[in-house]
């Protein structure tokens, strides 16, 4: 009896001295969840590395079936880990950290811009002055964020206050309050599997070197007047 009360004294013990009530720096090393429920494992410091890691559920924003915030933290991540009821083997990864070997991709918010960006350099960007989002995908380096658009950059779309615009390479569209404009370089083509109806009160259709109208059927021009020249 006296053996059993001191084993169960012990396990006591033991189990107080395992709890940790705070939050603790950790390293992401498994992101694998065999489960499949977003967990992740963490290195964390004070614990005997010879212990076996515990899942970490990670704290999102907003999180149910089949929809939330999708923010997993990456291999070798530094994370933030809390603990429920101070227990070791149930810790909660709160969020990630940056530090000297892992810098944000921008060193100071002063310039108002705020951005999602992935490792390759997906990015969604929100900018203060003037009001815009930039959306882009990657890859996009991170010295300037949002990447300027050119010719080899990446497909960019703009919302701003003057209107929007998608560009990708040498081709643009852009919808302001004056109309919208599509510039197609070197070629623009406007494919319709059923009618193709351009309607405005003047068309000017240009062609610096030729300009070609073909049909397969029947070609109807009708107008009060017709010039041919």
């Amino acid at each position: 009896m006296i053996e059993q009360q001191l084993a169960e004294m012990d396990d006591r013990i033991e189990s107080i001295q395992r709890k940790f009530y705070g939050v603790a720096v950790g390293e992401v090393i498994n992101v694998v969840d065999p489960m499949a429920l977003g967990r992740v494992q963490v290195r964390l410091p004070f614990i005997d590395s010879l212990d076996l890691t515990p899942w970490a559920r990670v704290a999102v924003p907003m999180a149910g079936l089949a929809h939330g915030h999708y923010f997993i933290p990456n291999m070798m991540d530094e994370v933030l880990v809390a603990f429920e009821h101070g227990d070791l083997n149930a810790p909660y990864v709160l969020g990630s950290l940056w530090n000297a070997m892992a810098m944000p991709p921008l060193p100071s918010p002063l310039p108002q811009i705020r951005t999602i960006r992935t490792l390759v350099g997906n990015q969604v960007v929100f900018t203060e002055a003037p009001p815009t989002v930039t959306i882009q995908s990657g890859p996009t380096p991170p010295a300037v964020i949002p990447a300027v658009p050119t010719p080899a950059g990446p497909p960019t779309i703009i919302l701003s206050p003057t209107g929007i615009q998608i560009i990708f390479g040498l081709n643009v569209i852009s919808m302001t309050p004056d109309g919208i404009t599509v510039s197609g370089n070197p070629n623009l083509n406007l494919v319709a599997t059923g009618a193709l109806t351009i309607t405005a009160p003047n068309v000017t259709i240009n062609g610096v070197a030729a300009t070609n109208v073909q049909s397969a059927g029947v070609c109807n021009i009708t107008a009060p007047l017709v010039k041919i020249n």
